[in-house]
Protein backbone atom coordinates (compact mmCIF):
# COMPACT_ATOMS: atom_id res chain seq x y z
CA UNK A 1 0.00 0.00 0.00
CA UNK A 2 3.22 2.31 0.66
CA UNK A 3 4.43 1.38 -2.20
CA UNK A 4 1.26 2.42 -4.10
CA UNK A 5 1.51 5.47 -2.42
CA UNK A 6 4.44 6.28 -3.02
CA UNK A 7 4.33 5.69 -6.84
CA UNK A 8 1.39 8.01 -7.26
CA UNK A 9 3.25 11.18 -5.52
CA UNK A 10 6.30 10.30 -7.80
CA UNK A 11 3.70 10.18 -11.03
CA UNK A 12 2.32 13.21 -9.58
CA UNK A 13 5.47 15.46 -9.29
CA UNK A 14 7.04 14.29 -12.47
CA UNK A 15 3.66 15.15 -14.17
CA UNK A 16 3.38 18.41 -12.15
CA UNK A 17 6.63 19.45 -13.72
CA UNK A 18 5.85 18.41 -16.96
CA UNK A 19 3.28 21.03 -16.75
CA UNK A 20 4.79 23.39 -15.65
CA UNK A 21 7.34 23.48 -17.91
CA UNK A 22 4.72 22.74 -21.23
CA UNK A 23 4.36 25.94 -23.36
CA UNK A 24 1.23 27.88 -22.97
CA UNK A 25 -0.80 26.91 -25.87
CA UNK A 26 -1.64 29.42 -28.44
CA UNK A 27 -5.27 28.49 -28.94
CA UNK A 28 -5.42 31.49 -32.31
CA UNK A 29 -2.55 29.70 -33.94
CA UNK A 30 -2.55 28.91 -37.84
CA UNK A 31 -1.44 25.13 -37.48
CA UNK A 32 -3.40 22.35 -36.18
CA UNK A 33 -3.96 21.13 -33.04
CA UNK A 34 -4.91 17.25 -32.73
CA UNK A 35 -8.12 18.44 -30.67
CA UNK A 36 -11.13 21.03 -30.60
CA UNK A 37 -12.40 22.00 -27.20
CA UNK A 38 -15.85 23.30 -26.40
CA UNK A 39 -17.45 24.43 -23.15
CA UNK A 40 -20.85 24.86 -21.93
CA UNK A 41 -21.44 27.26 -19.24
CA UNK A 42 -23.86 29.35 -17.06
CA UNK A 43 -23.18 31.65 -14.32
CA UNK A 44 -26.27 30.96 -13.06
CA UNK A 45 -27.92 27.46 -12.24
CA UNK A 46 -31.07 26.30 -13.36
CA UNK A 47 -30.54 27.25 -17.31
CA UNK A 48 -29.78 23.49 -18.93
CA UNK A 49 -26.35 23.34 -18.72
CA UNK A 50 -25.25 20.28 -18.32
CA UNK A 51 -28.67 18.68 -20.09
CA UNK A 52 -27.24 20.59 -23.33
CA UNK A 53 -23.38 19.43 -22.72
CA UNK A 54 -24.11 15.95 -22.54
CA UNK A 55 -26.90 15.59 -25.08
CA UNK A 56 -23.98 17.73 -26.95
CA UNK A 57 -22.05 14.57 -26.63
CA UNK A 58 -24.32 12.44 -27.89
CA UNK A 59 -25.84 14.01 -30.78
CA UNK A 60 -22.20 15.36 -32.59
CA UNK A 61 -20.89 10.99 -32.18
CA UNK A 62 -24.29 10.64 -34.19
CA UNK A 63 -23.56 13.22 -36.63
CA UNK A 64 -19.72 12.11 -36.64
CA UNK A 65 -19.41 8.99 -36.05
CA UNK A 66 -15.56 9.15 -36.81
CA UNK A 67 -14.86 11.97 -34.39
CA UNK A 68 -13.91 10.95 -30.96
CA UNK A 69 -15.74 12.75 -28.11
CA UNK A 70 -14.43 13.26 -24.90
CA UNK A 71 -16.62 14.83 -22.14
CA UNK A 72 -15.73 16.52 -18.48
CA UNK A 73 -17.74 17.89 -16.08
CA UNK A 74 -15.89 20.78 -13.35
CA UNK A 75 -19.66 20.31 -11.47
CA UNK A 76 -19.32 17.93 -8.55
CA UNK A 77 -22.98 16.30 -9.47
CA UNK A 78 -22.75 12.99 -10.91
CA UNK A 79 -25.02 13.89 -13.90
CA UNK A 80 -22.05 12.73 -16.74
CA UNK A 81 -21.45 9.90 -15.06
CA UNK A 82 -24.97 8.31 -14.80
CA UNK A 83 -25.68 9.09 -18.66
CA UNK A 84 -22.04 7.78 -20.09
CA UNK A 85 -20.98 5.11 -17.12
CA UNK A 86 -21.43 1.49 -18.34
CA UNK A 87 -21.02 0.06 -15.06
CA UNK A 88 -17.60 -1.55 -15.54
CA UNK A 89 -14.67 -1.43 -12.82
CA UNK A 90 -13.18 2.19 -13.31
CA UNK A 91 -9.47 2.81 -13.04
CA UNK A 92 -10.47 4.69 -9.85
CA UNK A 93 -9.19 8.13 -11.00
CA UNK A 94 -11.52 11.39 -10.70
CA UNK A 95 -11.04 14.89 -12.12
CA UNK A 96 -9.77 15.78 -9.13
CA UNK A 97 -6.77 13.71 -9.58
CA UNK A 98 -6.07 13.75 -13.26
CA UNK A 99 -6.08 17.36 -13.43
CA UNK A 100 -3.56 17.23 -10.00
CA UNK A 101 -1.29 14.04 -12.23
CA UNK A 102 -1.67 16.92 -15.16
CA UNK A 103 -2.64 14.76 -17.78
CA UNK A 104 -6.25 13.26 -18.49
CA UNK A 105 -5.52 10.25 -20.60
CA UNK A 106 -5.13 7.93 -16.92
CA UNK A 107 -8.71 8.47 -16.37
CA UNK A 108 -10.92 8.56 -19.31
CA UNK A 109 -13.34 5.79 -19.57
CA UNK A 110 -15.01 3.89 -22.30
CA UNK A 111 -18.89 4.79 -22.14
CA UNK A 112 -22.54 4.88 -23.47
CA UNK A 113 -23.21 6.13 -27.46
CA UNK A 114 -19.60 5.77 -27.99
CA UNK A 115 -18.68 8.68 -25.79
CA UNK A 116 -15.43 8.68 -23.62
CA UNK A 117 -15.77 10.56 -20.33
CA UNK A 118 -13.84 11.31 -17.13
CA UNK A 119 -15.27 10.03 -14.44
CA UNK A 120 -16.34 13.23 -12.21
CA UNK A 121 -14.94 14.19 -8.90
CA UNK A 122 -16.99 15.10 -6.31
CA UNK A 123 -14.60 17.31 -4.54
CA UNK A 124 -13.90 18.81 -7.95
CA UNK A 125 -13.97 22.32 -6.45
CA UNK A 126 -10.93 21.39 -4.10
CA UNK A 127 -8.58 22.24 -7.16
CA UNK A 128 -9.90 25.93 -6.59
CA UNK A 129 -7.55 26.65 -3.81
CA UNK A 130 -4.82 24.79 -5.17
CA UNK A 131 -4.59 26.70 -8.72
CA UNK A 132 -4.79 30.86 -9.62
CA UNK A 133 -3.21 30.10 -12.99
CA UNK A 134 -5.86 30.64 -16.26
CA UNK A 135 -4.17 28.29 -18.09
CA UNK A 136 -3.71 25.42 -16.33
CA UNK A 137 -6.35 23.27 -17.59
CA UNK A 138 -5.20 24.32 -20.92
CA UNK A 139 -2.10 22.95 -20.43
CA UNK A 140 -3.38 19.94 -18.88
CA UNK A 141 -5.26 18.86 -22.45
CA UNK A 142 -2.37 19.77 -24.35
CA UNK A 143 -0.43 17.22 -22.27
CA UNK A 144 -3.43 14.81 -22.62
CA UNK A 145 -3.19 14.87 -26.21
CA UNK A 146 -6.89 13.61 -27.35
CA UNK A 147 -7.32 13.38 -30.89
CA UNK A 148 -11.24 14.46 -31.47
CA UNK A 149 -13.13 16.99 -29.66
CA UNK A 150 -13.48 17.73 -25.86
CA UNK A 151 -17.05 18.96 -23.63
CA UNK A 152 -16.72 20.43 -20.80
CA UNK A 153 -19.35 20.92 -18.69
CA UNK A 154 -18.24 24.06 -15.91
CA UNK A 155 -20.43 25.10 -12.69
CA UNK A 156 -22.95 27.29 -12.25
CA UNK A 157 -20.11 30.04 -11.09
CA UNK A 158 -17.48 32.12 -12.60
CA UNK A 159 -14.34 30.95 -10.36
CA UNK A 160 -11.48 30.07 -11.59
CA UNK A 161 -11.84 26.56 -12.98
CA UNK A 162 -14.67 28.00 -15.27
CA UNK A 163 -12.74 30.77 -16.32
CA UNK A 164 -9.68 27.72 -17.06
CA UNK A 165 -12.44 25.91 -19.24
CA UNK A 166 -13.70 29.50 -21.30
CA UNK A 167 -9.60 30.22 -21.89
CA UNK A 168 -8.75 26.36 -22.97
CA UNK A 169 -12.49 26.71 -25.53
CA UNK A 170 -12.33 26.89 -29.06
CA UNK A 171 -16.31 27.43 -28.68
CA UNK A 172 -18.24 28.76 -25.11
CA UNK A 173 -21.43 27.91 -25.46
CA UNK A 174 -23.28 30.35 -22.83
CA UNK A 175 -26.99 29.19 -21.99
CA UNK A 176 -29.39 31.58 -21.59
CA UNK A 177 -32.81 31.00 -20.41
CA UNK A 178 -34.03 34.57 -18.70
CA UNK A 179 -32.77 38.06 -18.37
CA UNK A 180 -30.45 37.37 -15.16
CA UNK A 181 -28.56 34.72 -16.90
CA UNK A 182 -28.34 37.24 -20.25
CA UNK A 183 -26.61 39.38 -17.65
CA UNK A 184 -24.00 37.10 -15.96
CA UNK A 185 -23.41 36.22 -19.59
CA UNK A 186 -21.60 39.80 -20.12
CA UNK A 187 -18.92 38.32 -17.49
CA UNK A 188 -17.94 35.75 -20.50
CA UNK A 189 -17.03 37.88 -22.85
CA UNK A 190 -15.70 40.61 -20.73
CA UNK A 191 -13.02 38.01 -19.85
CA UNK A 192 -12.59 36.45 -23.83
CA UNK A 193 -11.72 40.60 -24.44
CA UNK A 194 -9.21 40.44 -21.56
CA UNK A 195 -7.52 37.66 -22.95
CA UNK A 196 -7.64 39.21 -26.75
CA UNK A 197 -10.40 36.91 -27.75
CA UNK A 198 -12.60 37.38 -30.71
CA UNK A 199 -16.15 37.67 -29.60
CA UNK A 200 -17.13 34.88 -31.75
CA UNK A 201 -15.64 32.46 -29.71
CA UNK A 202 -18.74 32.56 -27.04
CA UNK A 203 -21.71 32.13 -28.54
CA UNK A 204 -25.17 32.30 -26.82
CA UNK A 205 -27.75 29.52 -26.95
CA UNK A 206 -31.05 30.12 -25.48
CA UNK A 207 -32.58 26.84 -23.03
CA UNK A 208 -35.64 26.03 -21.75
CA UNK A 209 -37.80 28.41 -23.63
CA UNK A 210 -41.20 28.59 -22.62
CA UNK A 211 -43.76 29.68 -25.49
CA UNK A 212 -46.50 30.27 -23.68
CA UNK A 213 -45.27 32.61 -21.72
CA UNK A 214 -46.54 35.68 -23.34
CA UNK A 215 -46.65 39.46 -23.01
CA UNK A 216 -49.71 42.09 -23.25
CA UNK A 217 -47.09 44.75 -24.97
CA UNK A 218 -43.98 44.40 -26.80
CA UNK A 219 -42.39 41.55 -27.51
CA UNK A 220 -45.03 38.72 -28.26
CA UNK A 221 -42.83 36.13 -25.98
CA UNK A 222 -40.10 35.16 -24.01
CA UNK A 223 -38.11 33.61 -26.58
CA UNK A 224 -38.49 37.03 -28.98
CA UNK A 225 -37.78 39.12 -26.01
CA UNK A 226 -34.50 37.59 -25.28
CA UNK A 227 -33.47 37.35 -28.77
CA UNK A 228 -33.93 41.25 -29.15
CA UNK A 229 -32.06 42.25 -26.09
CA UNK A 230 -29.20 39.79 -26.97
CA UNK A 231 -29.50 41.33 -31.08
CA UNK A 232 -29.11 44.66 -29.03
CA UNK A 233 -25.94 43.46 -26.86
CA UNK A 234 -24.43 42.58 -30.05
CA UNK A 235 -23.64 39.12 -28.90
CA UNK A 236 -23.53 36.13 -31.09
CA UNK A 237 -26.29 33.79 -31.00
CA UNK A 238 -27.11 29.95 -32.22
CA UNK A 239 -29.67 29.66 -34.22
CA UNK A 240 -31.29 26.59 -32.42
CA UNK A 241 -32.83 27.07 -29.18
CA UNK A 242 -33.79 24.68 -26.09
CA UNK A 243 -37.82 24.28 -25.38
CA UNK A 244 -38.63 23.71 -22.03
CA UNK A 245 -40.44 20.15 -21.81
CA UNK A 246 -41.25 17.86 -19.19
CA UNK A 247 -40.61 14.71 -21.12
CA UNK A 248 -37.14 15.78 -21.32
CA UNK A 249 -36.53 16.64 -17.28
CA UNK A 250 -38.13 12.81 -16.79
CA UNK A 251 -35.09 11.53 -18.70
CA UNK A 252 -32.72 11.96 -15.31
CA UNK A 253 -35.54 9.98 -13.10
CA UNK A 254 -36.19 6.17 -13.90
CA UNK A 255 -35.97 2.89 -12.02
CA UNK A 256 -32.89 2.61 -13.92
CA UNK A 257 -31.14 5.25 -11.93
CA UNK A 258 -29.69 6.33 -15.25
CA UNK A 259 -30.07 9.85 -17.19
CA UNK A 260 -31.43 8.96 -20.72
CA UNK A 261 -30.33 10.79 -23.67
CA UNK A 262 -32.50 13.03 -25.94
CA UNK A 263 -32.00 11.06 -29.03
CA UNK A 264 -33.15 7.43 -27.14
CA UNK A 265 -35.49 8.49 -24.78
CA UNK A 266 -37.52 11.25 -26.84
CA UNK A 267 -36.54 10.50 -30.66
CA UNK A 268 -40.14 12.35 -31.45
CA UNK A 269 -39.58 15.46 -29.52
CA UNK A 270 -39.73 18.85 -30.64
CA UNK A 271 -36.45 19.30 -28.37
CA UNK A 272 -34.93 16.18 -30.54
CA UNK A 273 -34.88 18.04 -33.47
CA UNK A 274 -33.82 21.18 -31.63
CA UNK A 275 -30.45 19.35 -30.51
CA UNK A 276 -29.66 18.01 -33.93
CA UNK A 277 -29.70 21.71 -35.54
CA UNK A 278 -27.45 22.57 -32.27
CA UNK A 279 -24.86 19.96 -32.97
CA UNK A 280 -24.89 20.93 -36.44
CA UNK A 281 -23.87 24.32 -35.36
CA UNK A 282 -21.56 23.76 -33.22
CA UNK A 283 -19.83 21.41 -36.19
CA UNK A 284 -20.04 24.14 -38.49
CA UNK A 285 -18.45 26.38 -36.05
CA UNK A 286 -15.88 24.18 -35.07
CA UNK A 287 -15.46 23.67 -39.03
CA UNK A 288 -16.12 20.15 -38.38
CA UNK A 289 -18.71 18.89 -40.63
CA UNK A 290 -16.30 17.46 -42.69
CA UNK A 291 -16.07 13.31 -42.35
CA UNK A 292 -12.30 12.30 -43.30
CA UNK A 293 -12.62 9.59 -45.92
CA UNK A 294 -10.34 7.15 -43.11
CA UNK A 295 -12.92 6.99 -39.53
CA UNK A 296 -11.52 5.96 -36.22
CA UNK A 297 -12.79 3.41 -33.68
CA UNK A 298 -16.49 4.15 -32.85
CA UNK A 299 -16.33 2.74 -29.58
CA UNK A 300 -19.12 1.46 -27.64
CA UNK A 301 -22.25 2.26 -27.43
CA UNK A 302 -26.11 1.16 -25.60
CA UNK A 303 -28.18 0.16 -28.74
CA UNK A 304 -27.15 -1.20 -31.89
CA UNK A 305 -27.52 3.00 -33.24
CA UNK A 306 -29.23 6.06 -32.74
CA UNK A 307 -32.47 6.94 -33.98
CA UNK A 308 -32.76 8.51 -37.72
CA UNK A 309 -32.29 12.07 -37.24
CA UNK A 310 -35.68 12.77 -39.26
CA UNK A 311 -36.25 16.80 -39.74
CA UNK A 312 -39.83 16.99 -41.36
CA UNK A 313 -39.94 19.81 -44.67
CA UNK A 314 -42.69 21.17 -43.34
CA UNK A 315 -40.99 22.19 -39.84
CA UNK A 316 -36.98 22.26 -41.98
CA UNK A 317 -38.25 26.02 -43.09
CA UNK A 318 -39.10 27.74 -39.60
CA UNK A 319 -36.13 26.01 -38.18
CA UNK A 320 -33.59 27.34 -40.20
CA UNK A 321 -34.78 30.90 -40.42
CA UNK A 322 -34.24 31.27 -36.71
CA UNK A 323 -35.42 31.44 -33.23
CA UNK A 324 -37.85 34.14 -33.74
CA UNK A 325 -39.49 33.06 -36.70
CA UNK A 326 -39.90 30.24 -35.40
CA UNK A 327 -41.50 30.66 -31.89
CA UNK A 328 -43.57 32.72 -34.64
CA UNK A 329 -44.51 29.86 -36.84
CA UNK A 330 -44.91 27.36 -34.29
CA UNK A 331 -47.37 29.85 -32.35
CA UNK A 332 -49.36 30.85 -35.62
CA UNK A 333 -49.51 27.29 -36.67
CA UNK A 334 -50.86 25.84 -33.54
CA UNK A 335 -51.86 28.57 -31.38
CA UNK A 336 -49.87 29.32 -27.83
CA UNK A 337 -51.70 27.07 -25.79
CA UNK A 338 -50.71 23.79 -27.53
CA UNK A 339 -47.24 24.34 -28.17
CA UNK A 340 -46.50 22.36 -25.00
CA UNK A 341 -48.57 19.33 -26.31
CA UNK A 342 -45.74 18.95 -28.96
CA UNK A 343 -42.81 18.64 -26.64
Amino acid sequence: MIEVELSRFLNAAYSAEAIQSAPRADWNRQEPRPFKVVTVTSNKGGVGKTTIACNLAVYIRALREDLPILILTLDDQLVLDRMFSMGDDRSGIGLLDAIRLGNLSSAIEHGQFGVRYVPSSRDASALKSTTADLFHLQRVLVQTDWHGLVIIDTKSDFEILTQNAIVASDLVMVAVKDYTSLIEAERVFELLREMDRPRETARIVLSLMDLRVKFKDGPANVLELLVTEIRRRGYPLFESFISRSAKIEALQTNPEGCVHSIMHGAPNSVTHRQMTMLAEEVLTCLSLTERPDVGRDTGARREEGPPEIFLPPERKVALRSGAVEYAQARSEAAGMEKVADSF
